[in-house]
């Protein structure tokens, strides 16, 4: 029966637990611990089989992305894990393997199809511009997406292969968005908006610039009324028109 994809992305989202802290569970000693792959893939019980063409596969990607971008990636496949768990070992195996960060460690146990992600302690990992580490929620996104896209019910050969490419294809993509510098035609097009809107500002201040202008011009205009001819009403000379005048100065300066 195949998972729902709220389930499957519950399923992508349980390793929080080692982005928030280290694990308490029991641990194995040190000297138990599986020896750091060379070429990233560790598959001694032979879960993709015995020199297969999966393993040439898997080592490949694995390979490229540590060539290209400088992370590395390790995954560990067992058949059976009896004094640790997924979760436990590869939080173990990324503090002794890659303690400064710059890495992944993937461990999946095929019997009961469980997986533990390790990954660095450090919060501000992937943050330098120089640095080959991804953010915690970079690396959340990019394993929920992984998880999301491989079917469960595949066999555990198919599976893994299919969830390794996942992850390594969007740790690509995440690499490759990070260090692309901007595309010049973004720039030439920011710029030119950038122009355009300095200039529609500077028309628009003209233009109300213009505008008080013409109104303080309106303001200071001289009016002069015509003169009339008024003819004699009721023989008044000019009209009967009438006027008064009030003077509330100095008498003395009249």
């Amino acid at each position: 029966m195949r998972l729902s994809a709220v389930n499957r992305f519950l399923l992508a989202c349980f390793f929080w637990t080692l982005v928030a802290g280290w694990s308490h569970g029991q641990r194995l000693p040190d000297g138990e611990l599986p020896a750091m792959p060379v070429n990233g893939l560790s598959d001694e019980d032979g879960v993709l089989g015995k020199n297969s063409s999966a393993q040439r596969r898997v080592t490949d990607l694995l390979q490229t992305l540590r060539r290209d971008h400088g992370y590395r990636m390790y995954v560990i496949l067992k058949r059976s894990l009896i004094s640790s768990d997924p979760t436990e070992l590869s939080s173990q195996l990324q503090q002794e393997w890659l303690p400064e960060g710059g890495g992944l460690v993937v461990v999946f146990e095929s019997d009961t199809r469980k997986m533990g992600f390790g990954r660095g302690l450090k919060p501000g990992e992937g943050m330098e511009a120089d640095s080959p580490g991804v953010p915690a929620y970079g690396l959340v996104e990019i394993i929920s997406n992984a998880l999301l896209n491989t079917p469960p019910d595949d066999p555990v050969e198919v599976y893994v292969e299919r969830l390794v490419s996942e992850i390594v294809a969007g740790l690509n993509g995440y690499f490759v968005k990070k260090e692309a510098p901007v595309a010049g035609g973004r720039s030439l097009r920011l710029a030119l908006v950038t122009i355009g809107s300095l200039s529609l500002l500077a028309l628009g201040g003209m233009g109300v610039g213009w505008m008080l202008g013409k109104a303080d011009k309106k303001q200071s205009e001289t009016r002069v009324f015509p003169g009339m001819d008024t003819p004699e009403r009721l023989g008044a000379p000019y009209g009967g028109g009438c006027g008064a005048t009030g003077f509330f100065g100095d008498p003395a300066k009249k």
